[in-house]
């Protein structure tokens, strides 16, 4: 394709899609990426916000819920965040990210499963002296959530195995 034939199909583009025309690939791929990140977390406060209340957990207790007025105007501004963002990859001829769910849950699993290697007592006497019993008391149950995050990680995977034996455990 000569260089007038390339010019004159680009200049098409720009009519056909004049908002596009104004991003090179690498721009709409930035663009696109930064929405979807936009997009879900919208959909995770929707979705947060429609279960109606904060989930009982031992170790992270949240306050402040928000009042029905905060709720609804929240809602609402979601809704406006995830209609924007289909103007702007509508207007842009952005590409649809696939985002494939297990890899999803081994990438958060994997990422666990690094910090709780740092959380062994060997690794935390980096941040001062530990108790001798640590290593006999802590260490095993660190091991244990270890494995079990690994467990996850080895499921999400479709490791055969896995599943079964955690099929036989109930």
């Amino acid at each position: 394709m000569s260089a007038f034939d390339e010019e004159q199909q680009e200049i098409e583009v720009k009519e056909k899609r004049p908002l596009a025309g104004l991003l090179n690939e690498n721009h709409r791929r930035v663009l696109a990426t930064t929405l979807r990140r936009v997009e879900l977390a919208a959909w995770r406060l929707e979705d947060q916000l429609a279960q109606g209340e904060f989930p009982q957990l031992v170790l992270t207790r949240f306050t402040h819920p928000l009042n029905s007025a905060q709720r609804s105007a929240i809602l609402q501004l979601t809704k406006q965040v995830r209609e924007e963002v289909a103007k702007l990859a509508s207007d842009y001829h952005l590409e649809i990210g696939e985002q494939d769910f297990t890899r999803t849950i081994m990438a958060e699993f994997s990422l666990l499963w690094c910090d709780l290697e740092d959380a062994r007592p060997q690794k935390l006497g980096a941040y001062g002296a530990i108790n001798p019993q640590a290593h006999t008391i802590l260490g095993p149950r660190i091991r244990r959530l270890i494995e079990l995050v690994l467990s996850i990680n080895d499921v999400a995977s479709g490791k055969q195995e896995m599943i079964n034996k955690q099929r036989n455990l109930k």
